[in-house]
C-alpha cells in the first residue's frame, strides 16, 4: 500500500486522479492500526451481538426488501446492507465507488443524543417520545481516505448495493453509491485489499465532497419524502419503555427499531397508522376473535417465535400444538409486540402472532393473528386469510389447497407461519429455555 498526503484541495485532486474505476473507496476521520497498517473491521465485532435486537432488524429489513425489492428478500448479503446503512450492524465492511463520498466521510465528525418530545396521539393523549438524534458535523483535524482494489476485496466478498433502487426514489444505499465487503467475521479487511491510504486536512476532503455535489448530511441521508426504505422503518410502531418513574398520564415510548435520525420528525399530533403500544392483550379488548370458528385458546408467546427463523426443511409436525387444536379447536399464539408489515402502508393494521383455526377434523388453517391499533388504543382483533395443511396419520402436516384460503400465492409469507409454528411449538415444549 502507497501512503500519500495532501495539504489542500489541489493537492488531493490530482492524487486522486491516479486512480482508474478499478477501485472502491473508504473514508474515516480517524485511523486505525499502525501507520500503514490499517485496521478497519465490522461493526458486528466492533458493537458485539444484541440476539433480540439483530432478530428484529433482520426481520423488518427482510420486510423491506419483501415490499420494495422483491428480487432480494432472501438475500443474506442484501439484508446485511439495510442493517449496516440505517442503523444496526453488520458482518460486512462498507465502501463505495464514489471518492467524493469517501471524501465526506474523512472529513465529517459523527456524534448522537438522545432527546425526548411530547406528542399526542391521534386521539390527542399525550406521550413522550424518546428519539435518537444523529448528526455528522465538520471539525478541523486529519482525515484519511484508503483506496481498495475492486479485484482484491472480490476474493473476501463483494456486493454493489447501487442495484437496490426503488423507482422514482433515492434510497441511502444509492445517495452513497455503497458497496459493502464481506462477510468477515473476527478479522479486519485483508492489507492486500489496500491499494493506497491518502491523509489530508479535513478542509480538504470537505471541498473535495463539495466538487462531487455533497454539501451535507441530506445529501447523503436522504429524508424519508425521497427514501421510502427509511420511511417504513421510522413507520414502525412505538414501544412503551418500561422500568421508569413516569407520570401515569404520560406514558414514554421508543421506537420498535431505535435507529438514529438525521431529519426531524416532530409532529404535534401523530396519525391513526401510529400506534404507541403498551403491552394490551387482545382479551382485554375483546372475548373472540373475528374469524375464529369453534371454541379456542389464545396461548401467549415469546416475541422471537415472530422475529425467529426455523428450519425451512423441518418437517411439518406439531405434536404439542395438535393436542391443542383438538382440545379447543382455534389456537390463536400472541406475542407481546406489534409487527408493521411495510405493505400495509398507512392502515393501522398490524400482525400479534399466529393463528391455526380447525377447518375440518384434520384440516387447519394457518394464518396471522391481527390486530387494529392506532393510536394507544387496541380497537379490534382478527384473523387473515392463511392457508390450509392436513394432518396425516402420521401426524405430518401436507398442504392442500381449499376454498376461501389467501390468494397471495407467496411461498415467503406463508414460510414465515410455518417458521413461527415450529417456534412455537419447541417453546410449548421448553419454555424455561425462552426465558
Amino acid at each position: 500500500m502507497k501512503l500519500y498526503e495532501a495539504s489542500n484541495l489541489a493537492e488531493l485532486e490530482s492524487l486522486m486522479a491516479q486512480f482508474g474505476d478499478d477501485v472502491l473507496f473508504r473514508g474515516q476521520n480517524s485511523h486505525y492500526g499502525e501507520p500503514g497498517t490499517p485496521e478497519v473491521g465490522t461493526s458486528f465485532d466492533r458493537k458485539g451481538c444484541i440476539p433480540s435486537e439483530m432478530l428484529k432488524w433482520c426481520r423488518y429489513c427482510q420486510n423491506v426488501l419483501d415490499a420494495f425489492i422483491p428480487q432480494y428478500r432472501d438475500d443474506f448479503a442484501y439484508q446485511q446492507a439495510l442493517l449496516q446503512h440505517y442503523g444496526w450492524r453488520s458482518f460486512y465492511v462498507d465502501c463505495t465507488s464514489n471518492p467524493g463520498v469517501a471524501a465526506w466521510f474523512a472529513s465529517q465528525s459523527y456524534s448522537e443524543e438522545s432527546t425526548l418530545e411530547i406528542s399526542e396521539d391521534c386521539h390527542e393523549n399525550p406521550v413522550w417520545l424518546k428519539k435518537r438524534m444523529a448528526r455528522y458535523d465538520f471539525h478541523k483535524g486529519q482525515g484519511h481516505l484508503y483506496v481498495l482494489s475492486r479485484d482484491t476485496v472480490a476474493n473476501v466478498g463483494l456486493v454493489d448495493l447501487a442495484t437496490l433502487t426503488v423507482d422514482g426514489s433515492r434510497p441511502r444505499t444509492v445517495a452513497q453509491s455503497a458497496w459493502l465487503i464481506g462477510p468477515l467475521r473476527d478479522k479486519n479487511l485483508p492489507q492486500d485489499c489496500y491499494v493506497a491510504q491518502i491523509t489530508a486536512p479535513r478542509e480538504a476532503f470537505r471541498d473535495y465532497a463539495v466538487t462531487h455535489g455533497l454539501t451535507d448530511t441530506n445529501t447523503l441521508f436522504p429524508s424519508p419524502t425521497e427514501d421510502p426504505i427509511l420511511r417504513a422503518l421510522l413507520g414502525l410502531p412505538w414501544d412503551e419503555i418500561k422500568h421508569r418513574e413516569s407520570l401515569p398520564n404520560l406514558p414514554a415510548f421508543i421506537r420498535a427499531l431505535d435507529l438514529p435520525e438525521y431529519h426531524p420528525s416532530f409532529v404535534k399530533i401523530a396519525p391513526a397508522r401510529t400506534a404507541f403500544y403498551r403491552g394490551a392483550k387482545i382479551l382485554e379488548v375483546q372475548n373472540a376473535i373475528d374469524g375464529a370458528g369453534e371454541g379456542g385458546i389464545v396461548v401467549s408467546i415469546p416475541d422471537v417465535v415472530l422475529y425467529g427463523s426455523a428450519d425451512r426443511s423441518a418437517p411439518l409436525r406439531f405434536p404439542l400444538i395438535d393436542t391443542l387444536l383438538d382440545e379447543n379447536g382455534t389456537v390463536a399464539f400472541e406475542a407481546d409486540a406489534l409487527i408493521k408489515l411495510a405493505q400495509r402502508g398507512e392502515f393501522p393494521l398490524y400482525q400479534k402472532g399466529i393463528g391455526v383455526l380447525r377447518r375440518e377434523r384434520d384440516l387447519f388453517e394457518v394464518c396471522e393473528l391481527t390486530v387494529k391499533h392506532p393510536g394507544l388504543e387496541m380497537t379490534s382483533v382478527g384473523f387473515t386469510s392463511g392457508w390450509c395443511y392436513r394432518r396425516q396419520q402420521n401426524g405430518t402436516w401436507l398442504r392442500e389447497e381449499s376454498e376461501g384460503e389467501c390468494e397471495c400465492g407467496s411461498e415467503v409469507v406463508h414460510g414465515r407461519h410455518l417458521s413461527a409454528l415450529h417456534i412455537a411449538e419447541d417453546f410449548l415444549k421448553n419454555p424455561d429455555e425462552y426465558n
